[in-house]
């Protein structure tokens, strides 16, 4: 406990000095369409290597970036990094929308003025509508009246808004009940099992036809193999964002990615099987799955940068 502790604290002081020491680095996901490969967004997604070399996962500084009262900061550029890169794409004719992650308690921040998005977007030429702010949570705490006003003044710039984490709790339903919502992320505990159990077959069937009852796209995340692919599109999610199509890409790959255009994506049956591994297993177009498992693998990226 103690020893954790201490290195929270050393991490703490090291954060202090990486951003305005140039440590932290953006690397994008491919979200991809389910139907026919084409990687329709990416998301943002910042990595920090020290200047001693050690890699930090984000589950590692983004809760010391909290107890440090480092979150704005690190956010700003975050966000602004990334509308910059997205710009930059934009102006060589990659014009693929960007996805930015931010808390609820983020977005009703006043260091974080609505108005500073717009002129973010404005100083450096990014259309609004290739923006997309995927909210990260749903706190209940938070207040969803002026959470709503805020993403509704969002939503009139054009920027469009992603509900992320969809399913992995209850909160999520109420947010989807109030808030304007134009995407929703399933979380990765449905997408972790849905190739296993039946019963998450069913759950998250039913999720993705709110989904598409409601008119939104459907992003699922974490789609790291093959068959989870296959299933998901047979169950209607319209796109992807794993492993099984790519890891998260620095600026060289990732532009290499979009010259490419597309992922080869597995097709599976429309309703799960049933197999001998008793009540609750089944399979998804298996052979299918399997010969295009190694033309995903083969197209798939490394994430950057190396451990």
């Amino acid at each position: 406990m103690q020893q954790d502790v201490i290195r929270k604290a050393e991490l703490a002081t090291r954060l202090r000095a990486a951003l305005h020491h140039g440590e932290f680095a953006l690397l994008h996901q491919p979200v991809v369409c389910l139907e026919d490969g084409r990687i329709t967004s990416v998301c943002a997604q910042a990595r920090w290597r020290s200047s001693q070399g050690v890699l930090f996962t984000p589950a590692e500084f983004l809760r010391v970036a909290e107890d440090s009262e480092k979150t704005a900061e690190l956010g700003r550029w975050v966000l602004e990094e990334a509308i910059e890169q997205a710009a930059e794409r934009h102006a060589t004719g990659l014009p693929v929308p960007v996805a930015v992650r931010l808390s609820a308690r983020r977005l009703l921040d006043r260091s974080l003025p609505l108005g500073s998005i717009e002129a973010l977007l404005t100083r450096h030429g990014l259309p609004s509508g290739a923006l997309v702010v995927e909210l990260a949570d749903t706190d209940p705490r938070v207040p969803l009246d002026e959470l709503e006003r805020r993403l509704a003044v969002l939503k009139r710039l054009g920027v469009r808004v992603a509900l992320d984490g969809f399913g992995g709790g209850v909160a999520a339903i109420t947010a989807l009940r109030r808030l304007p919502v134009d995407v929703l992320k399933l979380d990765r505990s449905l997408v972790d099992g849905v190739v296993e159990s039946a019963r998450l077959y069913k759950i998250t069937s039913g999720l993705l036809r709110i989904a598409s009852d409601l008119g939104m796209q459907s992003v699922a995340v974490g789609v790291d193999l093959p068959e989870q692919a296959a299933a998901l599109r047979a169950m209607g999610c319209t796109h992807g964002q794993g492993m099984a199509f790519s890891g998260p890409l620095d600026e060289y790959r990732l532009r290499r990615a979009l010259a490419a255009g597309h992922y080869p994506v597995p097709h599976g049956t429309a309703e799960p099987v049933l197999t001998g591994g008793g009540p609750g297993v089944y399979s998804t177009g298996v052979t299918a799955v399997l010969k295009a498992g190694t033309a995903l693998r083969s197209h798939n990226e490394t994430p950057v940068p190396p451990t």
